[in-house]
């Protein structure tokens, strides 16, 4: 799933590439395209660090424990920004159709630009706490029998990842998803109520029925299915920040590190979907792309 979505998060940017990325919505889907690839690349990295094959082969490093801080938090992080462009755009959306003659004004090209970037930087300073006590370093494995680079956490490191899961869990996570899942059901309800009055006008008138629901039901089905992969994606990874906040030992290096790996494997099939299928939605869609 990850090596497709990788070829085809290359295409994406370069069809908005050509396309060029001065309109606010392929700006803001190159940003997206981007904070996919990245994630993507670094799936494959934890894939091949975690692998069990990989872990006899040798090697001086316990790849499990060294991808928690080398590609584990950047894959996160990278899963993060994607909710928040995806709830930007969303956003965007909503005020197009809710306010369209004032929305040229308050969303401009630069704003944009500024929100993306914001995006990036604070969802990374967020994970700033993790780094600050976790770190790669030489240490004795009896299982092994061998001095192994692996993780070495602080001692205060499991009560800090704590209070930072619970300032990141309700501010970046379940914020994001909130407002994805709102603006999602207002741009339905308000694209239906448009489409209920242009069917009602187009009667009135003696007009095609057809011709004047045909972009109002493609606009809603795209926004559906959009809200839908994401919204679906994302709630395991939620449902695992959720747990790590009740249970301070469900973690890489907690009691609980075994159905701790299990569970964080089985959020990289949701994520690499969400990250991978977008091109689907664009070409089937979007007749720009």
């Amino acid at each position: 799933i990850a090596i497709v979505g990788t070829f085809a998060n290359v295409i994406n940017l370069v069809v908005f590439t050509k396309q060029g990325v001065k309109d606010n919505v392929n700006l803001s889907l190159f940003a997206l395209a981007i904070s996919d690839l990245l994630s993507l690349l670094l799936v494959i990295c934890t894939c091949v660090l975690g692998h069990p094959m990989f872990i006899g082969t040798g090697v001086h490093f316990v790849g499990i424990e060294v991808e928690f801080l080398t590609t584990g938090w950047p894959h996160t992080c990278f899963t993060k920004v994607t909710s928040w462009i995806t709830a930007f755009i969303m956003f965007e959306r909503c005020l197009c159709i809710a306010t369209p003659l004032k929305v040229k004004t308050v969303v401009t090209t630069a704003r944009v630009k500024l929100c993306l970037v914001a995006i990036f930087v604070l969802v990374f300073a967020g994970v700033v706490p993790t780094y600050a006590t976790h770190s790669l370093g030489w240490k004795f494995y009896p299982a092994y029998n061998r001095t192994l680079l692996g993780l070495i956490r602080s001692e205060n490191a499991i009560h800090i990842t704590y209070i930072s899961n619970m300032l990141n869990i309700p501010v970046s996570s379940l914020s994001s998803f909130g407002v994805a899942f709102v603006c999602t059901v207002i741009i339905t309800i308000e694209l239906n109520k448009k489409t209920k009055w242009r069917k009602e006008a187009a009667c009135d008138k003696g007009g095609n029925l057809k011709n004047f629901s045909r972009n109002d039901r493609r606009a809603v089905k795209m926004v559906t299915i959009v809200a839908a992969i994401f919204l679906i994606s994302v709630t395991p990874s939620i449902t695992i920040l959720i747990i790590t906040v009740f249970e301070i030992e469900f973690s890489l290096t907690g009691k609980y590190r075994s159905l701790f790996y299990v569970c964080y494997s089985i959020t990289f099939i949701f994520e690499g979907i969400n990250s991978s299928v977008n091109i689907l939605v664009y070409y089937s869609m979007n007749s720009r792309y």
